[in-house]
C-alpha cells in the first residue's frame, strides 16, 4: 500500500500545473477581501492576497476543466461573465467561458492543459501505476460483476490482466485523456486475493499485488440504470382536480411574510392553465397542477419507457416550487393529501415505475411550525436554536434578522448541527421511505452544516429500511467526495449533461469546444466516479432550474417556435443522454419540444410554464419514445461500462457494454455536414436501419448512430 500511495502522490504532483488567478476590480469598487472558491477546492476558501492593485493566488491544478468564482467582500458574484457590481463585461477576463452554477448564475471556467515537453521523451513512457482496492474509484460492484480498474500514464500499457487463483482475465483500455488512461477488467463477485499484471509498451512485465478486495464493495442500485427517468414539477404538470386550486392561496407564504404584507407589490393569485405568465410566475402564480393529474398521464409516461419518476417537492409549503416547507409530513393541500399520494405511488408501482421525493433539509419556509414558534416566543421557544436568529422580535420575511438560504428571508436556514433538528429530519426521510417512496433527491446538500457526516448517517438510516433505495444529491459540479459508497448513490449529473453534452450539442467554434474535448471530459468524469456510480448515474441536461433544452440550443423562448436546427440539436443531445451509463432523466415537456427561458427580470422561470398537452410536438415525442425503445432493446446501453473511442472535430464516439458481449458504439455529429467514422474491427449493425457496416460509416449532420457489434 505504501508503494501505491507513493506512486499516487508522485503522479498527482507530476500532472499538476501551477495556475495563477487574478482579480482586478473596476475603478468604482472598494475591495476589502477576495478569495478563490471552485470545484478544485470543494468550494472552500483560498485567500487571494493583494498585490499592486489586484488580488492574486497561484494554485496547482490537475489538467482538465475546472469551475470557480471569486468571493468578493463576502459576496458571490452572480455571473462571472457579466456582473455590473464586480466587473463588466467579465469578472475574470482570463476565464474560458461560463456555465450554470445551479443558483441562477454562472461559474467561470478554466481549462488546464497538461504540460507538453518541447521534444518527445526519450525511452518508454512512465507506467505510473495507481490502484487502491479500498477506493471505490478502483473497485466497485456493477452489472453483477466486480469491476477492477487502475490508472497509468498515457500510452504506457500494452496489455494487462487480473490474476486470481491461477486464472488470468484480460483487462481493457477503458478511458483515455491527456496524461492518463484507465484500464478495466471484471470478475465474478466474491473472489479472493488478486494481482494485476501489466505489460508495458516496451515489452516489460510488472506484477502488482496481491490485493484483497473489499468485503462489501460499493454496489450499484441495479434497477436504476435499467430504465428511463422523468421529472414532474407538480404545480405545472396537469390539473386533475380543479376543486383544490384555491387551497394554494390559503397556504401561500404571503400569509406568514409580514414584510411582504406591508409592501405594495403583487399578491399570490390563481390563473387558468393557458393564462400568460405574471410577475409572480416563478413562485406565487398558481395554475392548479396537482397529484390527481398524475394518474391521468401515466400512460404518456409509460409510452416514454419511464421507470423512475422524480417529483419536485410535494409537501405543504408556501410557493409554487415547494422548497419552503411548512409541514414535512403532509402533502400540500393544493396537490391533494397523503391518501391520494399513496394511491399515486401504488399506481406507479403497478406500472413498473419507481418514485423518489424531493427532500429539503437545509431550510424551511416561514410557515413551518418550529419557525412560527420562534416568531411568537423568541428565546423562550424550545426551537430557538433550530435557527440562526440575529435579533428578536422580528418580522417574518426580514432576511437581516436571521440567517436564510442565500440571504433570503423566505427561507430560514436550519441549524442541522442541533441534535433535535438532525433527528427530526432523519425521521422525516425515514417516514417517506416507509410510506412507499423508492428513494430521495436531496436539495442543496452542500449547504447543510457538516454535510458529509449528516448524509453518512442518513444513508445508513434509509438503506437499513430499504437497501435498494436510490439516493441522489443536488450537486452541480463534478465531485467524487459524495460518491464513496457511504453517502449518495449519484449526483444530479449536470456536470455531464450541461458542461459536456450540451456544450458539444451546441456546435459552434471547434476551437472552443469539440469532440476531442468532450470525449476527454467524459473520460475524466468516469475515471473519478466508481463504475457502480456510473451505472446508476442520474443523468440530465435540463430541469426546473435551467432553461429548456430547445431554448439552450437556439430555439429561443416560451412564445417562439423552435427552428428545425434547434430541434435537430435537441434530438442530438437527447440521443447522447440516452447512450450514457445510468438513467436518462427528462424534465416534463422536453419530450414535447417545448421552449422556455429563465429571464433575469420578471416573469421568471418561464421554463416552468404549465405543460400545454395539446401542443406536444409529435415528431419530438416519437423520437423520445424511439430512444426508450433502443435502450430496452440494446442491453449494452443499460450497462455500467463506458469506454472512450474517438473524438475529432464535430465527431464524438464511445463504446458501451462489456467488450465481446454485444457492445454498442454510440456515434454523434454536432456539425452541419455528414462525416465518416472509422469503425473498430468486425461488423456493426444499425438497429434502426437494419444494415451492417464494416470499416467505416457515415454519421449524418446533427445526427447519431447506435451500432451493435456483431463480432469479427
Amino acid at each position: 500500500m505504501g508503494r501505491i500511495l507513493a506512486v499516487w502522490l508522485w503522479l498527482s504532483l507530476a500532472l499538476a500545473v501551477p495556475v495563477t488567478f487574478r482579480y482586478t476590480p473596476p475603478s468604482w469598487l472598494e475591495v476589502r477581501s477576495v478569495s478563490l472558491r471552485g470545484s478544485f477546492n470543494g468550494w472552500g476558501e483560498t485567500p487571494m492576497p493583494k498585490e499592486n492593485g489586484s488580488w492574486a493566488v497561484t494554485v496547482d491544478l490537475d489538467p482538465g476543466e475546472h469551475q470557480y468564482k471569486f468571493f468578493i467582500n463576502g459576496q458571490w458574484p452572480k455571473d462571472m461573465c457579466h456582473d455590473p457590481t464586480f466587473g463588466t463585461p467579465m469578472v475574470d477576463l482570463q476565464a474560458a467561458g461560463c456555465v450554470d452554477d445551479g443558483f441562477g448564475g454562472q461559474n467561470a471556467l478554466i481549462v488546464v492543459q497538461a504540460p507538453v515537453a518541447s521534444t518527445p521523451p526519450a525511452g518508454p513512457v512512465a507506467l505510473d501505476f495507481v490502484h487502491d482496492p479500498a477506493d471505490a474509484q478502483y473497485v466497485s460492484f456493477a452489472d453483477g460483476k466486480l469491476s477492477l480498474r487502475f490508472r497509468a500514464g498515457e500510452g504506457a500499457v500494452a496489455a494487462a490482466w487480473v490474476e486470481v487463483g491461477g486464472e488470468r482475465f484480460p483487462m481493457h483500455l477503458q478511458l483515455g485523456f491527456p496524461g492518463s488512461e484507465v484500464w478495466r477488467g471484471s470478475l465474478a463477485k466474491g473472489l479472493g486475493a488478486y494481482r494485476i499484471r501489466v505489460r508495458t509498451q516496451d515489452g516489460k512485465e510488472e506484477v502488482f499485488g496481491p490485493f484483497d478486495p473489499p468485503g462489501s464493495p460499493f454496489a450499484e442500485v441495479a434497477w436504476v440504470g435499467e430504465g428511463v427517468g422523468y421529472q414532474i414539477f407538480p404545480e405545472r404538470f396537469y390539473n386533475g382536480d380543479p376543486g383544490n386550486d384555491a387551497l394554494a392561496l390559503e397556504t401561500d407564504e404571503y400569509r406568514f411574510n409580514q414584510v411582504w404584507q406591508r409592501s405594495s407589490g403583487p399578491k399570490p393569485h390563481l390563473s387558468r392553465w393557458t393564462d400568460p405568465p405574471s410577475p409572480l410566475h416563478c413562485c406565487h402564480q398558481y395554475f392548479g397542477g396537482d397529484l390527481a393529474g398524475v394518474p391521468a398521464k401515466l400512460s404518456h409516461l409509460e409510452a416514454l419507457g419511464v421507470t423512475l419518476i422524480y417529483f419536485n417537492p410535494l409537501f405543504d409549503s408556501g410557493s409554487v416550487h415547494g422548497y419552503d416547507t411548512h409541514d414535512y409530513l403532509k402533502v400540500s393541500p393544493k396537490f391533494g393529501d397523503n391518501a391520494l399520494l399513496r394511491r399515486v405511488l401504488n399506481e406507479a408501482h403497478r406500472r413498473g415505475m419507481r418514485v423518489i421525493f424531493d427532500f429539503v433539509p437545509n431550510h424551511t419556509g416561514l410557515g413551518f411550525w418550529a419557525f412560527q414558534d420562534v416568531v411568537k416566543r423568541g428565546p423562550r421557544s424550545r426551537y430557538w436554536n433550530w435557527y440562526f436568529v440575529k435579533r428578536w422580535p422580528f418580522l417574518p420575511g426580514d432576511g437581516s434578522a436571521y440567517e436564510g438560504w442565500w440571504g433570503l428571508g423566505s427561507l430560514p436556514k436550519l441549524n442541522t448541527a442541533n441534535p433535535g433538528v438532525k433527528g427530526y429530519l432523519m425521521e422525516v426521510a425515514k417516514y417517506w421511505i416507509r410510506f412507499g417512496f423508492d428513494g430521495v433527491r436531496v436539495d442543496v446538500p452542500g449547504d447543510v452544516l457538516n454535510p458529509h457526516a449528516f448524509f453518512k448517517e442518513m444513508r445508513a438510516e434509509l438503506k437499513a429500511i430499504k437497501p435498494d433505495a436510490y439516493l441522489v444529491a443536488e450537486v452541480w459540479q463534478r465531485d467524487p467526495s459524495w460518491l464513496k459508497g457511504d453517502e449518495f448513490d449519484s449526483l444530479m449529473n449536470y456536470a455531464i449533461g450541461r458542461d459536456i453534452l450540451l456544450r458539444y450539442a451546441k456546435g459552434g467554434n471547434l476551437a472552443l469546444y469539440n469532440g476531442r474535448r468532450a470525449l476527454a471530459d467524459l473520460a475524466r468524469v468516469y475515471a473519478l466516479y466508481p463504475e457502480a456510480v456510473a451505472g446508476m448515474g442520474f443523468n440530465l441536461i435540463t430541469s426546473h432550474d435551467t432553461a429548456r433544452l430547445l431554448t439552450e440550443l437556439g430555439g429561443r423562448g416560451l412564445r417562439d417556435v423552435p427552428s428545425p436546427e434547434a430541434r435537430a440539436r435537441g434530438r442530438l443531445a437527447a440521443a447522447m443522454l440516452y447512450a450514457l451509463p445510468g438513467i436518462p432523466v427528462t424534465f416534463q415537456g422536453d419530450e414535447c419540444g417545448f421552449a422556455g427561458e429563465r429571464p433575469a427580470e420578471p416573469p421568471h422561470e418561464l421554463n416552468r410554464y404549465p405543460f400545454q398537452w395539446e401542443r406536444c410536438h409529435g415528431e419530438t415525442l416519437a423520437f423520445y419514445q424511439e430512444l426508450a425503445g433502443l435502450r430496452r432493446g440494446l442491453a449494452a446501453l443499460r450497462s455500467a461500462v463506458f469506454r472512450t473511442y474517438l473524438g475529432e472535430g464535430h465527431l464524438l464516439a464511445f463504446l458501451r457494454g462489456e467488450p465481446g458481449e454485444g457492445e454498442v458504439l454510440a456515434a454523434f455529429n454536432s456539425g452541419l455536414e455528414a462525416t465518416l467514422l472509422p469503425l473498430p474491427p468486425g461488423g456493426w449493425r444499425d438497429p434502426l436501419e437494419g444494415r451492417t457496416y464494416r470499416q467505416e460509416v457515415t454519421v449524418p449532420p446533427l445526427g447519431f448512430r447506435y451500432l451493435v457489434h456483431l463480432g469479427r
